[in-house]
């Protein structure tokens, strides 16, 4: 009886694999997608992957088969079904992996967006969530690095965070604070000129981290520069460390503050602890640690100020 139960099990699973195969070429992979409130409608720009493009079933940043598409509705919903009909095929939105957020939801609240995407459209509660002034920033993008057009945002907010420069934000603990009345820092991108090779673009543009957005209330409200974001994941336990840069003796430093501890007293104030390190991981001598220790400081109450 064993013998003959695994026998069936794979059968099933060829099958419901061969049929997987067979729906996947009539849909439309998106990969990225730039979603934004103008007052009357949502507006909704993707990055997707058509299987009938120049690469075939391969998927190429820099081909023809990842292609730009916008659609419009009353809701988000009607929104994706609108690129479909522009497309011409069915919206696969479970692979996408990053949602970016517009200004439009400082005024709107995104929490309706959040829970279609998690609930309708099956989007991984992993997949990552940022915030542009323009979404379609990272939408129009062509970054010559990434196995897809995804990757290179990505990684760069996961790199920034492992730093303890930048947030990250997934959908899981975006709906999860919502529901609890808690606020959530996003990773916050801008245009910047930043020389040629990033991307393909002949001016030179590209995308930058350049601190968060907190999201309050299902709504985006304030808006923290590269110091205060660092700080505010201090603060709030999201990372316990933190790139330095300070003068000392008429010269620039750079360390790692890691291990960092923040405790808020009862007087208002913080207590701060925290090991210091060179980035190429030596000890900090002895003599740059308080010119240190005061840059984390600064970090900290840039982070205080703006709450």
């Amino acid at each position: 009886m064993k013998r003959m139960i695994i026998p069936v099990v794979l059968a099933g699973m060829m099958l419901l694999s061969g049929c997987e195969a067979t729906e996947l070429g009539s849909r439309a992979i998106i990969q990225a997608a730039a979603v934004d409130f103008d007052g009357h409608e949502y507006v909704v720009s993707a990055l997707l992957f058509s299987s009938g493009g120049g690469s075939g079933g391969e998927i190429d940043p820099s081909n023809e088969n990842v292609i730009k598409v916008t659609g419009r509705g009353d809701t988000f919903a009607a929104a994706v079904d609108d690129i479909s009909m522009t497309d011409g095929k069915e919206i696969y939105m479970s692979e996408n992996r990053l949602l970016i957020l517009g200004s439009g939801f400082v005024e709107a609240d995104v929490t309706p967006v959040l829970e279609t995407a998690a609930r309708d459209m099956r989007c991984s509660l992993n997949m990552l969530v940022c915030c542009a002034d323009d979404p379609e920033l990272l939408t129009d993008m062509h970054f010559t690095e990434g196995i897809t057009a995804a990757q290179k945002p990505v990684d760069m907010i996961e790199n920034a965070y492992r730093s303890g420069v930048s947030p990250k934000a997934d959908l899981l603990t975006l709906l999860n604070n919502t529901a609890a009345g808690r606020k959530s820092l996003i990773p916050a991108f801008s245009p910047e000129q930043n020389g040629f090779g990033m991307t393909s673009d002949e001016d030179g543009m590209t995308a930058v981290l350049s601190g968060s957005r907190v999201l309050s209330g299902g709504k985006l409200s304030g808006r923290l520069d590269s110091r205060a974001t660092a700080g505010a994941m201090l603060l709030c336990g999201n990372s316990d460390r933190a790139l330095l840069t300070f003068s000392h003796g008429g010269r620039e430093h750079s360390c790692e503050a890691y291990c960092v501890k923040v405790e808020r007293l009862d007087s208002g104030e913080v207590k701060i602890s925290a090991m210091l390190r060179r980035r190429n991981g030596e000890s900090l001598p002895e003599e740059l640690k308080d010119a240190a220790m005061l840059e984390l400081d600064d970090i900290i109450n840039a982070a205080l100020a703006a709450e």
